[in-house]
């Protein structure tokens, strides 16, 4: 059994912030890194609108340089995957083994179902891991649409950040899939840069607020694909093709890159029944920008009014940090700042509790 002060569950650019601040102020945390390490930065191509890096810098070797830093520093970086928690009383328990008939794959696949019955089952053992605080920094996951080639292309022309890859595909012949916010968002953000944009939607109207859809609509370079369900995506080294199903006819549509905007959804399966979440599964600290996160910042307010450790979750000790629980932004230097914050945080409260 490891005996730890903080555990940060994650590895994207919360996690690992949280990690160099942690560290640097000699707590010795360790870090799971769970399934997907490096979280979303490892399929971005190139990251340009980080500060600090004029030129841009590849995802992966973004990911590669915060873990080396949070190394340089004194954090354990372990490999595994948290697979259950028990947030109940202090210190708290967790578990990176799994109960026979189970693995990864059920994180992988994020099957929320699955997740809650193997905690269930470890909880009735011994942990393997205790600590005085948490850090959640699990992220969140794009929303698929579930096609042939969207996830072979991640990264070759297939994309779920207009913001992040827009700049790539200057001049170039792009599809945005979906009729929200988000999608309409998306296609905005490309219109900057190419004017040949088309948004593929499956009904006949959008679902985004009324002020996004006039944007779009009035928007010279960008068109709508009405009753359209994309069926392929296909290519060689990259993107080159995007199959349609439209009035019942299958099209094959010429395309140098194809943007996922369906959503996006917080990994939080594995805290369900150990936090407060809200209705979209984000995870509630003073930082969720709603009613509930308004809520929680009020029971924190201290004698001056000021919200103490508001990085900090529904359960004194545990806190959370990046897009698992930010419902707003989802950016790589929002999370980075959000984990920066949540490591003060623990810091401050470990103080406090000696």
């Amino acid at each position: 059994m490891i005996k730890t002060k903080v555990v940060i569950i994650g590895s994207g650019p919360a996690g690992y912030s949280a990690a160099i601040y942690a560290s640097r102020a000699q707590l010795k945390p360790i870090l799971f890194t769970g399934v997907d390490s490096g979280g979303q930065l490892m399929s971005t191509s190139e990251l340009e609108n980080f500060p600090g890096f004029p030129d841009g810098i590849m995802g992966p070797k973004f990911m590669m340089l915060l873990k080396a830093q949070a190394e340089k520093f004194g954090t354990v970086v372990n490999p595994e995957l948290i697979t259950a928690v028990d947030f109940s009383e202090r210190p708290f328990k967790l578990w990176t083994s799994f109960p026979e008939g189970f693995s990864a794959e059920s994180f992988r696949q994020d099957k929320a179902a699955e997740i809650q019955q193997i905690g269930e089952k470890l909880r009735a053992t011994q942990p393997d891991v205790i600590a005085e605080a948490v850090i959640i920094a699990t992220g969140a996951g794009a929303n698929k649409i579930g096609i042939p080639g969207e996830s072979e292309f991640i990264g070759r022309g297939v994309s779920v950040c207009a913001v992040c890859d827009a700049a790539f595909f200057k001049d170039k012949k792009v599809y945005v899939i979906g009729g929200g916010d988000t999608a309409l968002g998306d296609a905005l953000a490309l219109a900057n840069f190419t004017n040949d944009v088309t948004i593929v939607y499956r009904r006949d109207q959008f679902r985004a607020s009324q002020v996004m859809q006039e944007r779009v609509l009035k928007h010279e370079q960008i068109k709508v694909l009405w009753n359209s369900l994309p069926k392929e995506i296909r290519g060689n080294q990259s993107v080159t093709e995007l199959v349609i199903e439209q009035e019942g006819q299958e099209k094959v549509l010429p395309a140098d890159g194809v943007f996922v905007a369906v959503g996006h959804h917080p990994i939080s399966s594995l805290f369900k029944d150990q936090l407060d979440l809200d209705a979209q599964g984000y995870v509630l600290t003073s930082y969720n920008f709603s009613q509930l996160g308004l809520e929680l910042s009020k029971k924190h307010l201290n004698e001056h009014g000021l919200i103490t450790a508001p990085t900090m979750t529904t359960v004194e000790g545990v806190f959370a940090a990046g897009d698992v629980t930010d419902v707003t932004y989802r950016q790589a230097v929002t999370a980075a700042g959000m984990g920066a914050a949540a490591a003060l945080d623990v810091e401050n409260w470990l103080l406090k509790q000696a």
